[in-house]
């Protein structure tokens, strides 16, 4: 899925700034530190505590106020109130008998001919099965974020994108006198051979004309991915304001942004097409189940309103569903992890 020589070229700095932003949640853009806590002993006792990043403090006394106000053994809430005290984004406690054993269980399924995505699957399932047993975290990614085996994930990905093509993403500033972050991954061979920036084609689409008209440019930005790269198979293209729309929006916000042609999607995979016709579908009957049950007795209401998940459901089993392969659906995922992802409300 990831070659091991991947090519990563022609990426320009603000571009890596601008993935940085969208990538990394707002908790710990806002807040770059983050603590890794060393727990030992029984009853358990703070043994390390280091708060690293942004003018990082180090290395901080195991037994001064800081480490012992964290108290053990480590829950949601508390870890929730020590990041908020340590004014960090992350926090991570690990037990120190329970780093041998991850490191242990890593080393058991890990070969060399492994690829990069698998060995990354392989740390995390390790990792996974530690979580509350040993390693803690805030945000609790670890038991939020799966970690399904690699072949079903080889498979969706050979199933989705097709060899000798390319994936792009394009975000434009809100002001289109820029774009704010840009990449095209080109597979070969079943896996992810390379990486390319804008900076690859700037010469055959110019930055400030894509982000000054990207809805007319689109078709030339393909043609010049085709030229320079591969031929794309999926090209999507927004603006910044709409992914903050998605985030922050109800659950059918990206077909009615797709819809209003806020999202440009071309080429599209016939796969991506149906998902979006079904969404679209499944969105309409969600809210349209949702003014039935204002109308119905309360015992039938149960029964309206998961009108459209029985059909979603229905299409995952019968094997309709593109990601069926993967044991869990990303879009539902997405919007469980979203809410880390929510802008700061701005001080008034």
């Amino acid at each position: 899925m990831l070659a091991r020589d991947v090519l990563v070229s022609g990426f320009d700095p603000r571009h890596w700034a601008g993935w940085i932003d969208l990538i990394v949640p707002p908790p710990l853009r806002d807040r770059p530190r983050w603590a890794l806590v060393v727990v030992d002993g029984t009853p358990a006792r703070v043994v390390k505590l280091i708060i690293a990043g942004d003018r990082a403090r180090g290395a901080l006394d195991p037994a001064g106020p800081a480490a012992q106000s964290l108290a053990l053994p480590p829950t949601a809430a508390g870890l929730e109130a020590a990041a908020r005290r340590w004014n960090v984004g992350a926090v991570i406690v690990l037990e120190a008998r329970a780093l041998a054993t991850v490191a242990a269980d890593v080393e058991r399924h890990l070969t060399v001919e492994l690829d990069l995505a698998a060995q990354g699957l392989a740390a995390l399932r390790a990792l996974k099965a530690r979580s509350g047993h040993g390693v803690w975290s805030h945000p609790p990614l670890l038991d939020l974020v799966p970690a399904p085996p690699y072949e079903p994930l080889q498979r969706t990905f050979d199933l989705l994108i097709p060899d000798d093509s390319a994936v792009s993403v394009y975000v434009i500033a809100d002001d289109r006198r820029a774009i704010v972050a840009a990449g095209t991954a080109i597979k070969r061979k079943g896996d992810i051979a390379q990486v390319s920036g804008h900076q690859a084609i700037a010469d055959l689409v110019s930055e400030a004309a894509l982000a000054r008209d990207w809805p007319a440019m689109t078709k030339r930005l393909n043609l010049a991915i085709g030229e320079r790269l591969a031929r794309p198979s999926l090209t999507v293209v927004l603006e910044r304001a709409t992914i903050d729309r998605l985030i922050t929006g109800p659950s059918d916000t990206f077909t009615r942004e797709y819809g209003a042609r806020r999202i440009l999607i071309d080429p599209a995979p016939a796969w991506l097409i149906g998902l979006i016709g079904g969404a679209t579908v499944a969105a309409v009957a969600q809210r349209g189940a949702s003014a039935l049950a204002s109308l119905l007795p309360t015992a039938a209401r149960e029964r309206a309103t998961n009108l459209a998940g029985r059909a979603r459901t229905a299409m995952k089993d019968a094997g309709a569903h593109p990601f069926a392969l993967l044991g869990f659906d990303p879009i539902h995922l997405w919007l469980t992890i979203r809410h880390y992802y929510r802008p700061r409300p701005t001080a008034a």
